[in-house]
């Protein structure tokens, strides 16, 4: 099933394919993951509301446009939750929601099998450099770098998501990047 494009994943897990929907929720849970975190900043709040998106994006599948990308869907969900949630300041927890058979399968399927976080801390030092001066950045500029380098989104799906125009993201990028390099060889971390 990983040779799938996203779009014959979706496709099969809207006719009831619980492989195709495993595979989109492996393909996408750390990208999700890692996107939620940048903005909650909280590992706690990022693992409810990842859990919170693929629900969403489950219950939500059939309504998808398969004409469009399915990435910038996810995205735009991501980003949604993380906003309402930072309006809120309380997150909808994952054992709050009913539990009924499909979502049943559905919670117990949600599995990271990425290494645990305290496997992935010895990072090299140039990733905490590049972390650390992308936190230096404005909220613009941070975004930008995180959707294009983090999350590897392109620059058309940063401008989709950021309901910005394409060539604004990639001038925010050109400057970021530029203050990214005076800021490490300044080595002001």
């Amino acid at each position: 099933m990983n040779s799938l494009s996203d779009g014959q994943l979706v496709a099969l897990a809207i006719k009831g394919d619980n492989n195709a929907l495993e595979t989109l929720i492996a393909r996408y849970l750390k990208l999700v993951y890692g996107f939620v975190y940048t903005y909650v900043k909280n590992s706690e709040n990022a693992d409810d509301l990842t859990q919170e998106i693929f629900i969403k994006i489950w219950k939500n599948l059939r309504k998808f446009d398969q004409n469009k990308p399915f990435r910038p869907w996810i995205y735009q969900i991501a980003k949604n939750v993380c906003l309402d949630f930072l309006k809120k300041k309380s997150a909808l927890s994952f054992s709050d929601i009913e539990q009924d058979g499909e979502f049943q399968w559905l919670s117990q399927n949600i599995v990271d099998k990425t290494p645990q976080p305290d496997v992935l801390t010895d990072q090299n030092l140039l990733a905490k450099e590049l972390a650390l001066a992308t936190k230096k950045l404005s909220p613009k500029y941070s975004e930008t770098i995180s959707l294009y380098h983090f999350q590897n989104l392109n620059f058309r799906e940063i401008a989709a998501l950021t309901k910005k125009p394409l060539n604004t993201i990639k001038s925010q990028y050109r400057r970021a990047i530029l203050l990214l390099k005076k800021i490490v060889k300044n080595k002001t971390i």
